[in-house]
């Protein structure tokens, strides 16, 4: 269903866009119509199969995030257990911040180990 209303929309956007530019070049009106309406449905056309294509690949699922609303976590977790979680994870994230990565080959700026350059002479 998501497709379809995809198409539509993108459908839609592109024969006003038809619209808009054959009224802005004095076009006769039968002739907006008719390629506002062509380009509406080839643009239906072209996004549903895009879309359907995408599908089929299992590139993109459009209509598959509908199925997911009803379901439900199989194992609710406690509250207990999820204050658990995260005071591990607070731990573990503060032993990594408590020890310093030393890098061997890094040293600190000063006005002596700067080297100047000088301009090149012309």
């Amino acid at each position: 269903m998501f497709k379809l209303g995809m198409s539509l929309v993108f459908a839609f956007i592109a024969a006003m866009v038809i619209a808009l530019a054959g009224l802005i070049s004095d076009v006769r009106l039968m002739t907006i119509l008719v390629r506002s309406l062509l380009g509406f449905l080839v643009t239906c056309a072209g996004v549903w199969v895009v879309s359907f294509l995408l599908e089929a690949k299992n590139l993109v699922g459009f209509d598959k995030n509908l199925d997911l609303i009803g379901e439900e976590e199989p194992n609710p977790k406690s509250p207990e257990e999820l204050d658990a979680e995260d005071l591990a994870a607070q731990v573990a994230d503060s032993k990594e911040d408590s020890e310093p990565v030393q890098d061997p080959s890094f040293t600190l700026l000063t006005k002596d180990n700067l080297k100047q350059v000088k301009p090149p002479e012309s």
